[in-house]
């Protein structure tokens, strides 16, 4: 009896996962990431190719700026700010330092992953 219990929560659960990618088209990697875009706040200055806001259009950025400097940049925008020529010209810029916003290296692997699909997605 358990072990049936045990497979029917199991294939509920797988069912319930791919209905999600069949239905939405998107994977759980690419939810979390346009959930992060706009839980942290991103979506507050910045679209993906809607134009500039408060801050910079992301679309195309991850060919625009290296990877590492992205990886940086989201971590520490505080700090890249005073000591980085490419984030003193964006204050320039837009007036307005992005704030830290605390992302662990997991967001920030995520958002970069789901940055870099939005550019793809244009190319197609």
């Amino acid at each position: 009896m358990r072990i049936q219990i045990t497979a029917v929560l199991l294939f509920t659960f797988i069912f319930a996962a791919l209905s999600v990618v069949f239905v939405t088209g998107q994977t759980t990697a690419e939810q979390t990431g346009e959930s992060l875009f706009t839980d942290k706040g991103c979506a507050a200055c910045h679209t993906i190719g809607k134009g500039k806001l408060a801050g910079p259009d992301l679309l195309g950025v991850t060919e625009r700026r290296e990877i590492e400097w992205l990886k940086k940049w989201l971590k520490n925008p505080d700090t890249m700010v005073m000591t980085d020529p490419i984030a003193k010209e964006m204050l320039k810029e837009y007036f307005v330092p992005m704030p830290n916003q605390g992302l662990s290296d997991d967001e920030i692997e995520i958002l970069i992953n789901y940055l870099k699909k939005k550019d793809n997605e244009t190319k197609d």
